[in-house]
């Protein structure tokens, strides 16, 4: 709700117990005796009444309610009761309201306070009763200027908690978008990791039985089998929002390089460290990157021998995944979308590490530096 919204039924309920109150205290057959004073009065009345009855948001409106107010009210102060109590209340409305900036309000304040005193000093009323009429107006303008700042600061809590309500929403979004992100990166590390195993499993299977040689073919099968077992638990394990207590790092490496092998892939490992990533969400980076490296260098360069190392660096852990190039191009190799690579590096950095990935020395060399603990 704004603090500029149309005056509520109990606001309209009270402008209209004012005027009453107005009216009966200035209605005298005394005030009749001098025309210009009656005129002015009745005009205030009219002002007043206007002001009760002003349909929603019409400002410009208002604001002229005020000034007729505060000229036939600040014109009369002298002459009737009434007139003093709306010269008071327009005062006190313009310094509060905020649909009119707040120079009107001073603009007001201060036009009724002169048109007071010409009302005194033609009248040749006390001294005193100016002097009271004017601290009147001080103490009802800092009334209103109050409940102008109270309204602004209302305002302000308000824009204030509709922000926070927006900034929890983006917040909530984008760890939904994140955790989205983070499984699709796992469904593709397993889909590709395992479908391209079999692929190249089943391939040599057929090639094998081509050869009539059933036996070896039959390993082959056997290796798919265990390969298509492993990849569905895989899966398993990210329709179960991959959340994995107490992850093992070492455990879960070994796991993929022995499936690269059964695969058919020669790997060559050499461990440095210990397996130590700093927390459990570097672990699965970790893990997840070298196997869509090895699974990458089966796919691009299949029968190609694959070196993993693993060693120290400083307060960081750095894993290496080398293998020739293959020398033809391998019908494997086009059938990616380029996503695997760039999961990669998005999982690495969202873990605080790097990942980086190209020609070396005539070999395809991916590099994954994490931190340890």
């Amino acid at each position: 709700m704004s603090i500029i919204d149309p005056p509520s039924s109990l606001s309209r309920l009270l402008r209209l117990v004012g005027l009453v109150a107005v009216v009966s205290s200035s209605a005298n057959v005394a005030l009749f005796h001098r025309p210009w004073v009656a005129v002015l009065v009745v005009l205030s009345w009219l002002g007043w009444a206007a002001w009760v009855v002003m349909p929603a948001r019409q400002w410009r409106r208002e604001r002229i309610c005020l000034c007729v107010m505060a000229i036939g009210g600040g014109s009369t102060v002298a002459q009737s009761v009434g007139s003093g109590i709306t010269a008071l209340a327009t005062v006190f409305i313009a310094l509060g309201m905020l649909s009119a900036p707040l120079w009107f309000g001073l603009a007001i304040a201060v036009s009724t306070s002169v048109l007071m005193c010409v009302s005194i000093l033609v009248d040749g009323a006390r001294p005193g009763a100016l002097v009271g009429l004017l601290v009147g107006v001080v103490v009802v303008g800092m009334a209103g200027w109050s409940r102008r700042q109270a309204r602004v600061g209302a305002e302000r809590n308000r824009i204030l908690v509709e922000q926070n309500r927006i900034i929890r929403e983006e917040r909530d979004r984008a760890a939904a978008l994140a955790e989205r992100g983070r499984i699709a990166r796992d469904i593709h590390d397993v889909l590709a990791h395992t479908l391209g195993g079999l692929v190249l499993q089943l391939d040599a299977a057929d090639a094998l039985l081509e050869a009539g040689e059933t036996d070896r073919a039959a390993e082959r099968v056997k290796a798919s089998h265990r390969l298509a077992v492993s990849g569905l638990a895989d899966a398993r394990r990210v329709v179960g929002t991959l959340r994995s207590g107490g992850f093992d790092a070492a455990a879960e490496l070994r796991r993929v390089v022995e499936e690269h092998r059964a695969a058919g892939g020669q790997l060559a490992e050499r461990f440095d460290v210990a397996v130590d990533p700093a927390n459990e969400q570097a672990a699965v980076a970790l893990t997840r990157a070298v196997q869509e490296a090895l699974t990458n260098a089966r796919k691009h360069a299949p029968g190609q021998p694959v070196t993993l190392t693993l060693r120290g660096s400083g307060a960081s852990l750095e894993a290496v995944v080398s293998n020739p190039f293959a020398a033809h191009r391998m019908p494997l190799g086009s059938t990616g979308s380029g996503a695997g690579l760039l999961g990669m590096r998005e999982r690495i950095e969202a873990a605080g590490g790097l990942l980086s990935a190209g020609k070396e020395e005539g070999r395809w060399t991916v590099r994954i530096l994490l931190p340890r603990k």
